[in-house]
């Protein structure tokens, strides 16, 4: 089993982070029913006015500037990155992330690639820092969430990983995820990833000592219970399903996620431990007890109710 001490700093867990400012801006969790009007409200409202050209920009610029806020074709961007070698870094970024935009996964994945790989020159940063630092972008971080990124290192590497887990290569993705820096947004993903790789331990590992404080952290949760129940730990999953459900404000797509997985638990759904495989689980003895007593509540009635009725009967009857 992999670990990702990238992401273990100082011992702390991928999940928490210290930083003061980070460029994640809000967070939406929907079910997958009602995703494209979310998808389509956001396109409307995410848009960012275009910043006012500096006097005298330089033909590039101007071509860049241009090709971002006045267009959404990447393929106008990768021609000014193959005519300026130097600016084709941020070229095929921001190409990369208006493919990633309309949803061509593969396009994306190739443009983002080739942009994390590229060279930039330093007017090219600098234009970066000055024009696009307020550009948002809305990036899936796992299945029905999504995290409003300010335009960063990290939003590029976000959107790269769910385009390669689009595309079918989630080692690659888990691999681009693994310089970033400690995020709720960073650990979904990675987490997602990694239940996608079949690697439970792996998501136990990174999620231990989480509290619900937020919906990410919420859905995080389900994964957790979700491994949990996979290695047969099912105590620990129902503790992780319980600490989902217990803020009142948790988002209901994933109230319903966590409900299903409690579900499943209840049912005896996952693997056994090893040397208890013949035994039911906890969950489910107490669900038959329940049962069974509920049961012999309503016999009792159903008797106790004949027994009136025959004592009417036959009151009647003298």
């Amino acid at each position: 089993m992999g670990g990702m001490p990238s992401r273990e700093l100082g011992g702390r867990p991928s999940f928490h982070d210290t930083r003061d400012l980070t460029p994640f801006r809000g967070a939406q969790v929907y079910a997958p029913v009602r995703g494209i009007g979310r998808r389509l409200a956001q396109r409307v409202t995410g848009r960012t006015r275009a910043p006012r050209l500096r006097p005298f920009a330089s033909k590039v610029e101007k071509q860049v500037h241009a090709a971002v806020f006045a267009h959404a074709e990447p393929e106008r961007l990768v021609v000014i990155a193959r005519a300026y070698p130097s600016w084709s870094g941020l070229c095929y970024v921001m190409a990369g992330l208006q493919a990633y935009r309309s949803h061509h996964h593969s396009q994306a994945a190739e443009l983002l690639a080739r942009g994390l790989a590229g060279t930039s020159e330093p007017a090219a940063a600098a234009f970066a820092i000055q024009y696009l630092g307020a550009v948002r972008h809305w990036i899936e971080v796992s299945d029905g969430v999504e995290v409003e990124v300010l335009f960063s290192e990290e939003a590029v590497c976000l959107a790269l990983a769910h385009s390669l887990r689009e595309v079918g290569r989630p080692d690659e993705a888990l691999a681009v995820l693994a310089p970033l820096p400690p995020s709720m947004p960073t650990a979904l993903a990675s987490c997602h990833l990694a239940e996608v790789l079949g690697r439970p331990h792996d998501v136990v590992a990174w999620t231990e000592g989480l509290a619900n404080a937020s919906d990410l952290a919420a859905a995080l949760l389900v994964l957790r219970a979700r491994a949990l129940r996979e290695l047969g730990r099912r105590a620990d999953a129902l503790a992780a399903v319980r600490e989902a459900l217990r803020r009142r404000r948790t988002a209901f797509a994933v109230k319903n996620s966590a409900a299903t997985e409690r579900a499943l638990l209840m049912l005896g759904v996952g693997r056994r431990r090893r040397g208890a495989a013949s035994a039911p689980s906890s969950a489910f003895d107490e669900l038959r007890a329940l049962t069974q007593a509920r049961r012999a509540r309503d016999t009792a009635a159903r008797e106790l109710w004949l027994k009136d009725f025959e004592d009417l009967e036959r009151g009647a009857g003298e």
